[in-house]
């Protein structure tokens, strides 16, 4: 649900200015530090629209900002196989 408040909230300028980008990737590392426990909604806990929205910010972004998007998917996929 974080991602898809994200999405409905900003645009692709504001979602890959630094800042917001820093916070953005923040707040997913966040809601997915403990989806077993932490996602009361099952569907919740798999992270279709995160990856999306990853791979958007991926697509949107260079250098250290695409590297610190990439490492946060790395995150997010090794929390949710550890949770299977």
């Amino acid at each position: 649900m974080v991602s898809v408040a994200v999405l409905q909230s900003l645009n692709d300028r504001e979602m890959t200015a630094p800042q917001t980008l820093r916070d953005v990737l923040s707040i997913i590392r966040f809601a997915f530090a403990c989806p077993s426990r932490c996602i009361v909604v099952s569907g919740d806990q798999r992270p279709r629209v995160t990856l999306l929205l990853l791979e958007r910010l991926h697509n949107h972004t260079r250098g250290p900002n695409q590297l610190a998007v990439d490492e946060t998917q790395k995150f997010v996929l090794q929390q949710v196989q550890s949770t299977e």
